[in-house]
């Protein structure tokens, strides 16, 4: 799986080197970092990443998610943002608003894990789906690609580094042959970085909710399940057949670019 790289303040920052591909090759180290967001980094993390040789961020954050907690400069490197829910109004996502909406039903008591998973289930379905993650996951990798080829590094988070930014590692990871088994374990691994930061939120939570069951649900809000994960995988193949096909015909990712790709991130 992917490497934690230790830090003061961030939990979440991976380093996709040493990940093997099915032809027997393995991702370079040092080229593909997935992350969570970078607000909480301290002066220390800071002097870290300004190490890392990264060329370009890409912040997959809501506009409002940005401003709230925006990213610190890293030496060298140019931050790009690239939302992947298409804004609704100024500053306000469909994310957003249905994130909202949704604590707002958890901390009432009135929901349930099932509840939960049907509005994560149907995100990931969305990112198979929309238009609009189409064109800014095909820039992703248009743009890390050209980092790559002046031999620089590429960080993509989005807040807690599971949905937008894994379903990205997804991508990347599907496109450099690595196998399926190995992609959904290392989406689950974000769960064994992000234990203690969410049991810090659960601790601050709890005197606000009315009963342990909903901190349960809570909970599950923060965490990667594999159920995600696999709405998106079902979304694929009822939206275009195979895995191949959604990421020439949606991400513009064909023959040529896969083989770019890999030239340039296997080893």
């Amino acid at each position: 799986m992917s490497r934690l790289i230790e830090f003061e303040g961030l939990s979440n920052t991976r380093d996709l080197g040493g990940m093997l591909a099915v032809d027997g090759r393995r991702i370079r180290e040092g080229l593909l970092y997935r992350s969570e967001q970078l607000f909480f980094a301290t002066e220390g993390d800071r002097a870290k990443l300004d190490t890392l040789g990264i060329g370009k961020v890409f912040d997959f954050r809501s506009a409002l998610e940005r401003d709230e907690k925006p990213d610190p400069d890293i030496a060298g490197a140019e931050n790009a943002h690239l939302p992947i829910i298409e804004d609704v109004r100024t500053g306000i996502t469909r994310g957003d608003a249905g994130n909202e909406r949704m604590i707002e039903v958890v901390m009432s008591g009135k929901a349930d894990i099932a509840f939960v998973d049907q509005h994560m289930q149907g995100m990931y379905t969305e990112f198979v789906t929309e238009p609009f993650a189409h064109g800014q996951y095909a820039r992703f990798v248009d743009e890390a690609l050209a980092e790559a080829e002046q031999g620089k590094a590429v960080l993509w988070h989005c807040t807690a580094g599971k949905d937008r930014a894994g379903f990205a590692t997804v991508i990347v990871l599907e496109a450099l042959g690595v196998p399926r088994d190995d992609i959904v374990a290392d989406y689950l691994q974000t769960n064994e970085c992000l234990a203690g930061s969410i049991d810090n939120i659960m601790a601050m939570l709890a005197e606000r909710l009315p009963s342990m069951s909903t901190v349960d649900v809570m909970r599950h809000f923060f965490l990667a399940d594999e159920s995600y994960l696999r709405a998106a995988y079902d979304a694929i193949d009822d939206r275009f057949g195979s895995v191949d096909a959604f990421l020439e015909q949606a991400l513009r990712i064909d023959a040529a670019k896969r083989e770019k790709m890999q030239t340039l991130y296997l080893e």
